[in-house]
């Protein structure tokens, strides 16, 4: 299936929010004064990658699972593997080296809590943390492990959303919609409140299960031929923009597959836009801006507040959260260019032998 590039730059704009939210968080320890986030309730992001994950595993192995059942699982799992695991193990290599630098020049450990490492360490190379697990050593990263919890129940998932009895689908897309409700009707403001490890794999895996609902619009609408108008995306835009302003975070959620269907779906100026190739870029390199911003920023706040120490006024503390969101993209760029796609293509590579060797074995004289 073809890449639809709106979506990649989606994504990458998505990974942008959550650091210029984060950034603005530790800019707002610098200074007294109240300063806004750069992007307000930007970590409802993070919900846009659950559900586009969803719409995304379908366009790419829906027909593969269809065709092939089961068998086709150890193919999905082993490029999800490749996708996820060299960036992730990469930053982990770089956090421990951070850390051991860290104790050995202030006596502590300014990047993660190194108490039960032994444990912790391969918790997290297994990506385990997001489901409790051992402690999570980079924060970003609780979101990757329980999306890739998600990719071990997809089958299950296509079982139930995909099923010849519509009902069935319905019933599955209705529970997920009202589960995610009413963990929300709890929280003032319908806020969806990740603090916890159960509501951070409740909203992974209703919001995935969202994207896959999203798919099946964005098929139908598809084989009937209904695009999606620049009107349809602009009103849509302009709502999420107005909940998240508002911090109503259940609405926002609920909206993202309706994103997703009618950006994927749109020929017009926003296809255009959203295909040109700074966003397209940004979409390239959105695994490795949300997994390394993390530690990048603790280092910014160190360097920071080193070069200007004592209290910051508000237009310099937004500055710095500006300007250090924005650095991160660069180095983003070397991680995807330097660990990231190598590392894919390693793995894959790898795979592909492993499996011509064994054909090769199993074929007789």
């Amino acid at each position: 299936m073809h890449e639809i590039k709106p979506l990649t730059s989606l994504r990458g704009f998505a990974a942008l929010a959550v650091v210029m939210q984060h950034f603005s968080a530790a800019a707002q320890s610098l200074t007294p004064n109240r300063i806004p986030s750069l992007v307000p309730h930007g970590y409802m992001a993070v919900d846009f990658f659950f559900v586009l994950s969803g719409f995304i595993m379908c366009l790419t192995y829906l027909s593969a699972f269809q065709a092939e059942r089961i068998k086709a699982f150890p193919g999905f799992l082993l490029k999800r593997v490749a996708r996820i695991v060299p960036l992730n193990v990469f930053v982990l290599l770089v956090l421990m080296v951070l850390g051991l630098i860290s104790r050995a020049t202030i006596g502590s450990n300014m990047f993660f809590n190194d108490a039960s490492l032994a444990f912790d360490l391969p918790a997290n190379i297994l990506m385990l943390q997001g489901l409790g697990i051992g402690t999570n050593l980079n924060g970003p990263s609780w979101s990757i492990s329980t999306e890739f919890a998600a990719y071990f129940l997809f089958p299950l998932f296509i079982v139930f959303v995909f099923n010849k009895r519509r009902l069935v689908s319905a019933a599955t897309l209705f529970v997920a919609v009202a589960v995610l409700s009413a963990d929300a009707f709890r929280a003032p403001g319908l806020h969806l409140e990740n603090t916890t490890i159960g509501d951070q794999v409740l909203y992974c895996f209703t919001e995935f299960v969202l994207g896959m609902g999203a798919y099946i619009l964005y098929r139908s609408r598809r084989a009937g031929g209904r695009g999606a108008s620049d009107l349809e995306v602009g009103l849509i835009f302009a709502a999420t923009a107005l909940f998240l302003v508002t911090g109503t975070d259940l609405i926002v959620a609920l909206l993202c597959p309706f994103i997703v269907v009618s950006t994927a779906l749109n020929r017009g100026f926003f296809a255009r836009v959203l295909s040109g190739g700074v966003p397209y870029f940004l979409g390239l390199v959105s695994f490795s801006i949300y997994l390394i911003h993390e530690p990048c920023r603790r280092l910014s706040v160190l360097l920071f507040t080193n070069i200007h120490p004592g209290v910051s006024g508000p237009v310099t503390a937004l500055s710095f959260a500006l300007v250090g969101s924005l650095a991160v993209i660069p180095l983003a760029w070397l991680t995807y260019i330097g660990v990231e796609r190598p590392g894919r293509v390693l793995i894959r590579r790898w795979a592909e032998t492993v499996t011509r060797r064994n054909a090769m074995a199993r074929t007789p004289g």
